[in-house]
């Protein structure tokens, strides 16, 4: 997991890497999230930490959401994702494989959250958030809801991404920026 704060104007303000420092960072923040180990081939229903995320955070729904390179579904999704939106309950993410990338919006500044496979994130209510599975998306995740409806999105009206993309992310362009921050401190 590797977090980044990003001031109004777009700089990096903070930059955590490893799960400890993205943890303690995001918990800083009002948002938790945190690690386990699940098999991509596991039972998710009977996986000790998952039932005891379900038991911390009353998750009611839960779907997985499997995207390899070149599905013709991903194009729409990822529009409908990219679009900053809010849900009336948490949501719960959990990355079986792959990587994703969530943008949350603040009252202190922007987040780009990178998660790989074993991290989990918990957007609470309310909050805009954005998620990008990159141009050719290659991950497995289970999401987790604390309302029976599962993912039902209130988009926010808000433009287009202002944060780098996973690509963009990817490619290095957030990462000078953090290694100018942390070099300054």
């Amino acid at each position: 997991m590797q977090v980044w704060l990003f001031d109004g104007e777009g700089a990096v303000r903070e930059h955590a890497r490893g799960t400890g420092a993205g943890v303690a960072l995001l918990a800083r923040l009002g948002v938790e999230a945190g690690r386990v180990e699940i098999e991509p081939d596991a039972d998710s229903g009977h996986h000790a930490a998952l039932q005891a995320l379900r038991e911390r955070y009353g998750i009611v729904h839960e779907d997985r959401v499997v995207l390899r390179p070149g599905d013709p579904a991903w194009p729409p999704l990822r529009a409908r994702f990219l679009e900053e939106h809010t849900h009336t309950d948490l949501e719960l993410r959990i990355f079986v494989n792959g990587r994703g990338l969530f943008h949350v919006r603040l009252p202190v500044g922007e987040l780009a959250v990178l998660c790989t496979a074993g991290d989990w994130i918990a957007v609470p209510a309310g909050v805009a958030h954005r998620y990008d599975g990159g141009h050719s998306a290659d991950f497995e995740a289970l999401r987790f809801f604390s309302r029976a409806q599962g993912w039902e999105a209130a988009p926010t009206g808000a433009g287009a991404p202002t944060l780098p993309l996973l690509d963009e992310l990817l490619a290095g362009r957030v990462a000078a920026a953090a290694t100018a921050v942390a070099g300054a401190r």
